[in-house]
């Protein structure tokens, strides 16, 4: 008999989680794709927003097909490790294709064709990257707390990581190249796809062991093999599994939009007048909003359950959002201003305000999305109690196929509305004047979908029944079955 897998120590979390940073490299990047295509490539704006749509859609169908090849992988060398190490690798080189290629063609068919297939390849590539990343609180962590632990150290990395990433976006990259044009994007898509990958390898060197003990015990064992019939009647069984992905869903439609380059571009470069600023702002919040996920996760989601910080998490970042709207409104956003920026002459009413709600609504939005991954984990030991089938890469791939449809409507929406107003030759830009019309476009974007996808949350977690106490007689029971 095998020895009994433990949890990962408290120090192996600090690095297992950093593949959540090569995960929004590549979501971050598909903020700035609509430009890409509509700049560079040559798409109307509409058909460049639906293209992303499409694209993402497309990520979705990949997700379900990897997690099912993982599910039937059993090598010496783990489930998830050889896709993940792949992939990584791939995406740095057909990354490079991708941005440098098209543009070196002929405008017109063939330019679009080319970045078309190269840009579906470098979807495939990156989804073996973070094929695990679902299932890794699950695989190494077998205890409640600590998967607590895991969402808020996961919730950690990335406030910092969009902090870091839109100082040097907004307030390096952007000014040096002019734009969103083809130098903005050689350089993006270098440096991402070359962090993602180191932040890959540092993972897979603390992953790999559990990943390879997880095929071995399980290959000591009787499962039933899970069939697509199963895997999509999991939506209308697994109750935690539905309430978890309209949960998801929602929220990272939200956070998509709150950092879409084109609703950036509104709030701060059009409306403010500084793009600068939303870096100051990521800037300025990081550390509070660290603070808030460690009381929300670290406190609460340890020793009330996950549940319970998503609840508590959903109605202040309801509360927040409603009070931002009113801010924008009502206040003198054209005072917005930060120290070491031009024309900063004192701190000012709205410039704190701002400043606050925006520190706390980051936070109560961060400790929801970031209770997600202890959730899942939670939702695949549910699902391997109740019908027997162990299925983390089929589970972790549905939940990303329901999350990219859903989050896959942001761009869309944004380049219909703007198209609507009059943007239907060129996505907004620094330059354009401000409108009423184009601040409502940024004010539904920045506030108005976050509030409606932590409204969904307060509904669901009405629904989702998996509780602190019924989480440990479902662990107590899977460890009996696999001591027998």
């Amino acid at each position: 008999m095998n020895k009994k897998m433990k949890s990962a120590p408290f120090y192996e979390i600090f690095f297992l989680t950093l593949i959540a940073i090569t995960a929004n490299l590549n979501t971050q990047f598909g903020g700035f794709l609509s430009y890409y295509l509509n700049g560079v490539v040559g798409f109307g704006v509409v058909l460049a927003g639906s293209f992303v749509t499409i694209f993402r859609i497309w990520d979705a169908v990949t997700d379900l097909g990897m997690g099912a090849i993982a599910d039937r992988t059993k090598t010496r060398f783990g489930r998830f490790t050889p896709y993940m190490l792949g992939g990584a690798i791939g995406a740095v080189i057909v990354g490079q294709l991708m941005i440098n290629l098209p543009p070196a063609l002929l405008e017109g068919n063939v330019r679009k064709a080319a970045f078309i297939i190269l840009y579906m390849l470098f979807i495939i590539f990156t989804t073996m990257e973070v094929s695990g990343l679902r299932s890794t609180s699950q695989v190494c962590i077998k205890e409640g707390k600590q998967r607590a632990t895991f969402g808020m150290v996961n919730g950690i990395y990335v406030t910092i990581y969009y902090s870091v990433a839109n100082m040097y976006i907004y307030s390096r990259l952007m000014p040096r190249t002019k734009g969103f044009n083809l130098p903005f994007f050689q350089t993006l898509i270098t440096v991402f796809t070359i962090v993602g990958l180191i932040a890959t390898l540092v993972y897979l060197a603390f992953y790999n062991k559990y990943d390879r003990q997880a095929v071995t015990e399980e290959q000591n064992k009787t499962q039933e093999k899970v069939s697509l019939k199963d895997a999509l009647y999991l939506f209308k069984r697994n109750r935690p599994f539905l309430m978890l992905i309209l949960s998801a869903g929602s929220d990272k439609l939200a956070t998509t939009l709150q950092g879409n380059a084109t609703v950036v571009v509104i709030m701060f470069a059009i409306a403010v007048g500084n793009a600068k600023l939303n870096s100051a702002i990521n800037g300025y919040t990081m550390i509070p909003s660290i603070i808030m996920i460690l009381l929300g996760l670290g406190a609460i989601g340890r020793k009330y359950g996950t549940k319970k910080a998503m609840v508590i998490s959903s109605w202040g970042g309801i509360v927040t959002c409603v009070l931002g709207i009113l801010l924008w409104i009502f206040g003198n956003y054209k005072t917005l201003n930060f120290p070491g920026y031009e024309g900063f002459s004192g701190w000012n009413f709205f410039t704190l305000a701002f400043l606050i709600l925006t520190v706390i609504m980051k936070g109560f939005n961060l400790i929801a999305g970031q209770a997600l991954n202890p959730m899942l984990a939670d939702v695949i030991d549910f699902e391997y109690y109740t019908s027997g089938k162990y299925c983390p890469g089929t589970i972790g791939s549905l939940f990303n196929l329901a999350d990219k449809i859903i989050s896959s409507l942001g761009p869309t929406f944004v380049a219909i509305l703007c198209a609507m107003i009059g943007f239907g030759g060129t996505l907004p830009t620094a330059e354009d004047p401000f409108s009423i019309p184009l601040f409502a476009i940024g004010i539904l974007g920045y506030y108005g979908f976050a509030l409606i996808g932590l409204i969904i949350n307060v509904i669901c977690m009405k629904f989702y029944p998996l509780t602190p106490e019924y989480m440990k007689e479902i662990r107590e029971e899977l460890e009996k079955r696999a001591a027998a």
